[in-house]
């Protein structure tokens, strides 16, 4: 709908620039990127729509109520896409605070933000409004060798990075039930595709064929089998020109800068 706000955090990341992408090329909403800007986000990844009319952008942590409050207050989004986290297993397990922070912290603190901004709604508005929690199904842990996960496994996370989402998955629920705010958790599995940070598998791997990083040992990754789905173009690795660019992108140092705000709905 025309009039739709959708605020994404995390939108300068991975996963979030496709959806900032897609809801801007796809859809007639009106978007706002929330999003940090730490390591792995890249503002590059989100040339295409820098311009657009229906764009807007506020560097600023979830962990800062202020910030959020303040956000809420002047662009009043009509639902929240929340991507925001540390998600990188192995760096879990050499900064699990980090991770505590930004994923259980972080998610509660963004919570009370929009169940504040929510409450204060009109009726109508209430009944309209959605915040979608994007989880991973590693909060269910390591399947055996068949099998698959449902919404009904018990949780069993085996790191730091999967049990911070774990505990805020456990929020996100308890929002739910003790107020009755509208929310939505989705668990899904591995994505992949071009903007990918290459610190993941398959990014990793693919910059290792095209001789850019030294060669991993894949005995580190385990035995057991990963799902994962494209998130992308996949097809531009066959063209010359699309690699090069994603390459471009993905080396990108992130320029530093102060926050930027934007005229969406000021």
């Amino acid at each position: 709908m025309r009039d739709e706000i959708i605020l994404v955090t995390g939108g300068a990341g991975f996963i979030g620039s496709a959806l900032v992408r897609h809801l801007i090329f796809e859809t007639e909403a009106s978007v706002l990127n929330v999003d940090a800007l730490t390591y792995a986000a890249n503002l590059s990844n989100l040339a295409a729509v820098v311009d657009h009319q229906r764009y807007g952008f506020e560097q600023a942590d979830i962990c800062s109520a202020p910030d959020l409050a303040r956000i809420f207050a002047r662009y009043r989004p009509t639902g929240v896409v929340h991507l925001a986290a540390e998600t990188h297993v192995d760096r879990s397990i050499d900064h699990p605070l980090k991770f505590v922070e930004t994923n259980v912290l972080g998610t509660a603190t963004l919570l009370r933000a929009a169940f504040n901004y929510w409450r204060a709604l009109r009726s109508a508005e209430k009944a309209r409004f959605r915040f979608l929690h994007v989880s991973t199904d590693e909060v269910y842990g390591s399947l055996e060798d068949s099998g698959a996960f449902t919404e009904e496994a018990p949780y069993r996370p085996n790191s730091p990075y999967a049990a911070s989402k774990a505990g805020a998955d456990h929020l996100a629920r308890a929002w739910h039930k003790t107020y009755g705010f509208p929310v939505l958790i989705s668990n899904c599995s591995n994505n992949f595709g071009p903007y990918q940070f290459p610190e993941k598998l398959i990014p990793l791997l693919v910059h290792q064929w095209a001789g850019r990083v030294p060669h991993a040992d894949l005995r580190a990754w385990g035995e057991r089998a990963r799902l994962a789905f494209c998130r992308g173009p996949c097809a531009c690795a066959r063209d010359d020109s699309a690699r090069r660019t994603h390459w471009r992108m993905l080396q990108h140092r992130r320029r530093q800068s102060s926050c930027a705000t934007s005229t969406l709905r000021a």
